[in-house]
């Protein structure tokens, strides 16, 4: 019997999950908690399994515009992709809910590591492809475990261990929004096969710079790109630092580049929540200063002075240093571009002329000892000066 819109408005709910059947398929699902949505079970044409999707929730949705929904949706193939409705709760819709919630907890401000578009990338490579066709609520634990296995097949560790990450957070949102019951991905974690031994970024050895600077030499790519790589080895700054860096932030006068604190890794959040936190100081070798210079030749009239040379007033992006170091023939496990930050903090060390919190505060690493508000980014400046410039010297030695 066809449901009406007075037995929808007044239906009960029961201590477990109940249905009531309208026509063709649709039906009013009724939750223990009183939460009413619509589903419509249909067989797929491609599987001929019978599957279920949910088209919303009622009283949002009326008892008409859920018939026309569930009209629309047949006719259109079963397609989620074809359908004009934009209720229809698939994985994409999920996922793409849980990307923008991502991006509004951070205040529209994109992590300058590309967390967001590396979750955004592992969502439309191996998430929705597979899940194109099949309504959220049908996705079982082992459709996630499918995933993970594949990816893992492919012998690459940390995006297994993101994929896990990634779909536990959106089960999580999922849940919080009444999507779902319970986060199916809950503990994906512990099926991961761990047959790698954890190793630090792979970085130069004293030995190795020449070589290093003899491949970048001859190197057949952008100046600029090459000149960042090289600037990142004179100043042991991290790539998101390196690559938003303007004009203006350089004090040629004193030598000194003074990065905002919104471009700082450890600092960027405080800084958009309202706090004050001074720019961080970079004393800048002869060197160094010069590569710059010479860079800001390459982008006169850009944003950036690491610009991107395909896009207009966009700096390059934080894949293109290690795409760089590949054509030059390093393997991963041999050098990565935070691996320059390595070799600078290893030889200082080495080197024994200098305390070890000078270069750690050159590296902007912060004491998570340190139990205080705000962190003086001035710290040894007048000792990582003339640090920096016996860095200079030994790299130009070597060069």
């Amino acid at each position: 019997m066809s449901l009406t819109e007075i037995r929808v408005r007044q239906a009960p709910h029961k201590e477990n999950t109940s249905f009531l059947s309208d026509e063709d398929g649709l039906s009013l699902k009724i939750d223990s908690n009183g939460k009413k949505s619509w589903c419509y079970r249909y067989t797929d044409p491609n599987t001929k399994k019978r599957r279920r999707v949910q088209l919303g929730f009622y009283p949002e949705i009326s008892l008409k515009k859920a018939r026309q929904i569930r009209d629309d949706f047949r006719d259109n193939k079963f397609s989620f992709e074809k359908t004009n409705f934009s209720k229809l709760m698939t994985f994409r819709r999920v996922g793409e809910e849980w990307l923008q919630f991502k991006l509004k907890n951070s205040f529209n401000d994109l992590p300058r590591c590309g967390v967001l578009q590396l979750a955004e990338k592992f969502l439309h490579n191996d998430i929705y492809p597979e899940f194109e066709n099949i309504p959220f609520q049908d996705i079982k634990r082992y459709d996630l475990v499918s995933i993970i296995r594949k990816i893992e097949a492919r012998q690459v560790k940390e995006p297994v261990k993101k994929a896990c990450s990634y779909l536990s957070q959106i089960y999580d949102y999922a849940v919080a929004m009444g999507y779902c019951e319970y986060n199916i991905a809950n503990g994906l974690n512990k099926i991961v096969i761990n047959n790698k031994i954890k190793k630090n970024y792979p970085y130069l050895k004293a030995n190795e710079i020449f070589d290093f600077m003899n491949k970048l030499q001859k190197l057949k790519t952008h100046p600029t790109i090459k000149k960042a790589l090289i600037f990142k080895l004179y100043t042991g700054v991290r790539g998101s630092e390196l690559l938003l860096a303007e004009p203006h932030h350089f004090d040629f006068k004193n030598k000194i580049w003074k990065i905002p604190a919104l471009h700082i890794k450890q600092f960027r959040r405080k800084v958009i929540l309202g706090h004050e936190v001074p720019d961080f100081l970079v004393p800048l070798s002869d060197q160094a200063l010069n590569i710059v210079k010479d860079a800001m030749q390459w982008s006169f009239g850009e944003k950036y002075i690491f610009a991107s040379p395909r896009k207009y007033n966009h700096p390059i992006h934080f894949n293109t240093l290690n795409t760089a170091i590949r054509k030059m023939g390093y393997g991963k496990d041999q050098l990565s571009s935070h691996g320059l930050r390595s070799t600078f903090s290893t030889i200082l060390n080495e080197s024994g002329l200098f305390q070890d919190n000078w270069i750690e505060a050159q590296l902007s690493h912060v004491d998570k000892n340190r139990t205080r508000a705000s962190y003086n980014h001035a710290n040894y400046l007048t000792q990582r000066t003339e640090m920096m410039q016996w860095w200079g010297d030994y790299l130009s030695t070597v060069r």
